[in-house]
């Protein structure tokens, strides 16, 4: 071999050093660059929701568009209906517990608990609230002083409710039947017929009422008569 072929053959040996070496620094370079997950176990975040921009720079969203569930919303009347612990007249402002109760030691519908003016007595011998027969029947204080809800329902002896005013009824899990006000009638206690269906009622199209005592006598320290407010059942799609 001449000087010139050994001369070339180095250059060739050179070249081919150089190209690996290049190829290690890379190959070097990318293994280094690579994002690490440093727990194994743990899968890489996925990426982030995409985002646009404002004019400004700052960045925009996507808004959520999922439809949130309705609070309040009126279910429609079934056979099961359901116990309400809650009820709101939005139209008088009153909003207030329900008890659940019977019959009182002397036949009658059950009264709340006397120093509880806003409470409501759910006659549990009925029908349940939302259910889509029979008269719901709901027994609420008058005071012969002070204020109770029956003394803000039948304000200087005229009903403040208009028709179509809404009466609801809540669950403790959230359910919610909703009545409307249709008319009140007043009867006298003494005239009263208990049997007939102007308060309880176990079947029929359904419906709810509230009974109220009026006209305190004082030399009997009774009320002479009772007020029905009468409610008719209405939905949201109604």
């Amino acid at each position: 071999m001449n000087l010139v072929e050994a001369l070339k053959n180095r250059k060739v040996q050179l070249g081919i050093a150089v190209v690996a070496i290049l190829l290690a620094v890379a190959l070097t370079l990318v293994w280094v660059l690579q994002p690490k997950n440093d727990n194994p176990n743990k899968a890489d975040a996925p990426p982030a929701a995409s985002t646009s921009g404002n004019a400004d720079g700052t960045a925009v969203t996507s808004p959520d568009t999922t439809t949130p569930a309705s609070p309040g919303a009126c279910s429609a009347t079934d056979e099961a209906g359901f116990v309400p612990v809650n009820y709101s007249i939005e139209k008088l402002g009153i909003e207030a517990n329900v008890v659940s109760l019977g019959n009182d030691d002397e036949g009658n519908i059950e009264a709340p608990p006397k120093d509880e003016p806003k409470t409501a007595a759910w006659w549990n011998m009925g029908p349940t609230a939302g259910s889509n027969a029979g008269q719901v029947v709901l027994s609420i204080h008058t005071y012969q002083s002070g204020e109770a809800v029956g003394n803000q329902l039948y304000k200087d002896g005229t009903s403040q409710l208009a028709a179509g005013d809404v009466l609801k009824l809540t669950s403790a899990d959230g359910r919610t039947a909703c009545y409307q006000f249709t008319e009140a009638q007043k009867v006298d206690e003494a005239t009263f017929d208990r049997e007939s269906d102007v308060l309880e009622r176990q079947s029929g199209d359904p419906a709810l009422a509230i009974v109220i005592c009026w006209d305190h006598n004082k030399e009997t320290d009774k009320w002479d008569s009772r007020i029905f407010f009468k409610f008719k059942p209405v939905t949201d799609g109604a």
